[in-house]
Protein backbone atom coordinates (compact mmCIF):
# COMPACT_ATOMS: atom_id res chain seq x y z
CA UNK A 1 0.00 0.00 0.00
CA UNK A 2 0.99 3.60 -0.54
CA UNK A 3 -0.30 6.83 1.00
CA UNK A 4 -1.23 9.82 -1.15
CA UNK A 5 -2.48 13.19 0.07
CA UNK A 6 -5.32 15.00 -1.67
CA UNK A 7 -6.22 18.40 -0.25
CA UNK A 8 -4.09 17.52 2.81
CA UNK A 9 -6.11 14.35 3.52
CA UNK A 10 -4.23 11.00 3.52
CA UNK A 11 -5.55 8.10 1.44
CA UNK A 12 -4.30 4.50 1.31
CA UNK A 13 -3.99 3.32 -2.28
CA UNK A 14 -2.65 0.22 -3.97
CA UNK A 15 1.03 0.61 -4.85
CA UNK A 16 1.91 0.22 -8.51
CA UNK A 17 -1.10 2.05 -9.96
CA UNK A 18 -0.74 5.47 -11.51
CA UNK A 19 -2.18 8.48 -9.72
CA UNK A 20 -5.17 8.74 -12.06
CA UNK A 21 -6.20 5.13 -11.40
CA UNK A 22 -5.72 5.63 -7.65
CA UNK A 23 -7.88 8.78 -7.63
CA UNK A 24 -10.61 7.18 -9.72
CA UNK A 25 -10.68 4.14 -7.42
CA UNK A 26 -11.17 6.50 -4.45
CA UNK A 27 -14.19 8.08 -6.15
CA UNK A 28 -12.55 11.33 -7.25
CA UNK A 29 -13.78 12.63 -10.59
CA UNK A 30 -10.65 13.57 -12.57
CA UNK A 31 -11.07 14.36 -16.25
CA UNK A 32 -9.23 12.13 -18.71
CA UNK A 33 -9.60 11.03 -22.30
CA UNK A 34 -6.60 9.04 -23.54
CA UNK A 35 -6.04 6.63 -20.61
CA UNK A 36 -7.52 3.14 -20.22
CA UNK A 37 -6.49 0.64 -17.51
CA UNK A 38 -5.93 -2.12 -20.09
CA UNK A 39 -3.50 0.03 -22.10
CA UNK A 40 -0.36 1.94 -21.24
CA UNK A 41 -0.38 5.62 -20.31
CA UNK A 42 0.00 8.07 -23.16
CA UNK A 43 -0.46 11.48 -21.54
CA UNK A 44 -1.40 13.01 -24.89
CA UNK A 45 -4.73 14.62 -24.02
CA UNK A 46 -3.35 16.56 -20.99
CA UNK A 47 -6.76 16.51 -19.29
CA UNK A 48 -5.59 14.79 -16.10
CA UNK A 49 -3.06 17.45 -15.10
CA UNK A 50 -2.58 17.74 -11.33
CA UNK A 51 -0.15 19.64 -9.11
CA UNK A 52 2.28 17.27 -7.41
CA UNK A 53 4.34 18.22 -4.36
CA UNK A 54 7.50 16.35 -3.30
CA UNK A 55 6.94 16.81 0.45
CA UNK A 56 5.48 19.21 3.02
CA UNK A 57 8.28 21.74 2.45
CA UNK A 58 7.62 21.94 -1.32
CA UNK A 59 5.59 25.17 -1.65
CA UNK A 60 5.58 25.34 -5.46
CA UNK A 61 4.91 21.81 -6.68
CA UNK A 62 4.85 20.96 -10.38
CA UNK A 63 2.18 20.08 -12.91
CA UNK A 64 2.21 16.40 -13.90
CA UNK A 65 -0.18 14.18 -15.81
CA UNK A 66 -1.87 11.87 -13.29
CA UNK A 67 -1.89 9.01 -15.83
CA UNK A 68 1.91 9.22 -16.13
CA UNK A 69 2.84 9.11 -12.42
Amino acid sequence: MAIIYIDKEPYDVEAGNNLLHACLSLGFDLPYFCWHPAMGSVGACRQCGVKQFQDEEDAEGRIVMACMT
